[in-house]
């Protein structure tokens, strides 16, 4: 039996707070991540035991909760202890709120960690995003791909990433040609632009959520476009910051018309066998 593919996302994800908090000197504290871990599992043992949920008694249950305070974290500054565990607590709570669709289709409408990454930086006093804090190392980039590419193709949600990357990469580049950049500097600030870290893990742990995405193949693919575009205006037309977080939040709100409009079971986190069957046809109620 392979191991649920949250359970790479968790490994992969936790290398990098720890490079970060090591290495690099993040601007969090040990007492707001271990706040941050408490509220969010907290949270949802208290959603998943309130509601009487199969999964509240195994591990699976809450693989989830680990995944996006991992996101938050990594994510999210704060001038005092209390915005990291009450970012957990909304981002949790989010996914049994804030639902959509009906029957095979319903879900949770936003990813929790963008979810809790746009209140931090729209709505809550005292905090802000610190996106670019890994820098543009090509061997960090090179981690990023591997481990999310693996984490991606397990979840059956590689695609988003690549047409994602792929579109930001084009938007990006075509800005340098118009703004009459050349070669040098241009190559290096593109590879930058693309490569950083906050990019890479935008790519590969949130636009790639394969509750939040559209259930479709081809209207993923579009999703992901657009998302990249609008994205681009955002922050390089509207000269606006995280564009990225911004967009899909926005991006978000359309999926649950999306999946009525195209209906298909949802995605299902478990763990499968040598050969899968088709876990985007699986149901499952978180």
């Amino acid at each position: 039996m392979k191991l649920d593919a949250r359970w790479l996302q968790i490994v992969f994800l936790a290398s990098f707070l720890l490079l970060g908090a090591l290495a690099r000197d993040f601007a969090i504290t040990p007492a707001q991540v271990a706040l941050c871990f408490g509220a969010a599992l907290a949270t949802q043992a208290a959603w998943q035991w309130g509601l009487a949920l199969p999964q509240r008694r195994q591990w699976g249950g809450y693989l989830s909760a680990l995944v996006s305070a991992f996101g938050i974290c990594i994510l999210v500054r704060a001038e005092n202890l209390w915005a990291h565990p009450l970012l957990a607590a909304v981002a949790m709570s989010s996914k049994y709120l804030l639902r959509a669709g009906s029957g095979a289709v319903r879900s949770h409408v936003f990813n929790p960690a963008n979810l809790a990454a746009f209140a931090a930086w729209a709505w809550l006093p005292g905090t802000w995003l610190s996106p670019g804090q890994w820098g543009a190392q090509t061997l960090a980039a090179l981690w990023f791909i591997a481990l999310g590419l693996v984490v991606t193709r397990r979840a059956q949600r590689w695609d988003v990433s690549l047409v994602f990357l792929a579109s930001w990469a084009v938007l990006l580049a075509g800005r340098l040609l118009w703004l009459g950049y050349a070669w040098d500097p241009g190559a290096a600030m593109w590879l930058q632009q693309v490569g950083n870290g906050a990019v890479l893990l935008f790519a590969f742990f949130m636009i790639s959520d394969p509750m939040t995405t559209p259930q479709r193949r081809d209207a993923r693919l579009a999703y992901a476009v657009a998302v990249a575009a609008g994205a681009f205006g955002w922050q390089y037309l509207g000269f606006r910051p995280h564009g990225l977080i911004v967009a899909l939040f926005v991006a978000s709100l359309a999926v649950p018309l999306i999946n009525r409009r195209w209906p298909q079971p949802r995605f299902a986190w478990a763990p499968a066998g040598p050969r899968p069957a088709r876990p985007s046809r699986q149901l499952s109620r978180t």
